[in-house]
């Protein structure tokens, strides 16, 4: 298996940036869900800063991932149906536009509220924006309401990836699997 993209497949840089931002995102949002519903305490503040911490790996992950997304090919589409590549484009594009909007008002948010936000205690992301109720509540909106969205691109995302493999019965799914 080749590590860049060819015509035909994505390459293994591609897959496991795919796999591993999916399965980082669940666990952050699992987490963002878990910690709106605690009381405040040392665990709901421990989880807050670890889902703080994992936002900013995101945001780096995502980054690395557009980077690799420009230097290398993207694999034709499989359909053959103008239509569905348009949506399958714009979904496409849409993640990353979503996936940034996430994270930045994440950061925004914690910034505003409380300054630089501490990486996994090796250091801290400097403050974005200074201190300010206002500023924060409006990213803090930003950010929930961005997380919903993504999730309906998932949903989405996931639909198209069952009815490529089980109805169109194409190798789009294949092609991002190991």
């Amino acid at each position: 298996m080749s590590l860049k993209n060819t015509s035909d497949s994505y390459g293994l840089i591609s897959k496991n940036l795919h796999w591993i931002l999916a399965i980082l995102l669940l666990l952050n949002f699992s987490l963002g869900f878990v910690m709106g519903g605690l009381e405040r305490g040392p665990l709901r503040s421990s989880i807050f800063h670890f889902h703080k911490s994992m936002g900013i790996l995101l945001l780096g992950l995502i980054v690395l991932r557009l980077f690799w997304r420009l230097i290398n090919i993207t694999p034709v589409p499989v359909a053959h149906n103008l239509i569905i590549n348009k949506i399958s484009k714009f979904v496409h594009y849409s993640f990353y536009f979503i996936l940034l909007t996430v994270t930045l008002s994440g950061w925004i948010y914690s910034t505003a509220r409380a300054g630089p936000v501490d990486f996994f205690g090796l250091f801290y992301m400097p403050a974005i924006v200074e201190k300010n109720d206002l500023i924060g509540q409006v990213a803090k909106e930003i950010h929930i309401y961005s997380v919903y969205i993504f999730i309906s691109l998932v949903v989405l995302h996931v639909i198209a990836s069952i009815y490529h493999h089980f109805f169109l019965k194409d190798k789009t799914l294949k092609r991002m699997w190991f």
